[in-house]
């Protein structure tokens, strides 16, 4: 099974029967949609495989940015029609999935604000909060998830009393998270910070 995350940077992974990683990468530094086709490849080739093998195809809906996102989701819909069956989760999904009943979960939305993802058992609400806002906003927030450092700045990451990293708890736990993803199969809409006509506006 195919993994793919394009939230931030490029992520890839390939897994077995079991949902255990045979591979997994992490590119920084290069423009994901140069690099997509040629490292899917690249990691099919090293198992022996055609893309028309894979199991599945799982990515990550967000949330995230219009242009990072639909990189997989292109990419997606050209599997779904080689019949492939395509599977999708939000990043901040994933501790509760692995047990954490109540929690917060953070990333920068950049444009001057910050998403955040909060949970209480099944009760949920999501947020976006300005820059000026931050540091009395985290106040009260003891421990936060975020999806890894590299989708945080030097000013949230300064504020955050404590965290794990939902990129590390996928890494360390596949099983738990794409089990559940392909036995329900979930497929969620891509979850963008901002409406696009908002995300693409001209700025004054």
């Amino acid at each position: 099974m195919l993994f793919i995350d394009s939230t931030y940077n490029l992520t890839l992974g390939l897994l077995d029967e079991g949902y255990s990683w045979l591979e997994l990468s992490h590119h920084t530094g290069q423009k994901s949609s140069a690099i997509l086709q040629k490292e899917v490849y690249s990691i099919c080739s090293q198992h022996n495989l055609k893309l028309k093998d894979v199991a599945g195809i799982v990515s990550i809906a967000g949330p995230g940015f219009y242009t990072g996102l639909r990189l997989s989701e292109g990419f997606a819909d050209i599997l779904k029609f080689m019949q492939i069956p395509n599977y999708s989760f939000y990043s901040y999904e994933i501790p509760y999935w692995l047990g954490h009943q109540e929690g917060a979960w953070m990333t920068k939305a950049y444009r001057g604000e910050y998403f955040f993802h909060h949970w209480k058992g099944e009760e949920t609400f999501n947020k976006l909060v300005t820059t000026s806002e931050l540091p009395e906003y985290m106040v009260s927030l003891d421990k936060v998830f975020i999806h890894s450092s590299a989708s945080m700045d030097e000013l949230s990451l300064g504020l955050i009393k404590s965290f794990d990293s939902t990129f590390d708890l996928l890494k360390a736990m596949p099983q738990a998270v794409f089990k559940k993803v392909v036995e329900q199969k979930l497929n969620r809409e891509s979850y963008y910070f901002r409406a696009p006509e908002d995300e693409f506006r001209v700025s004054p």
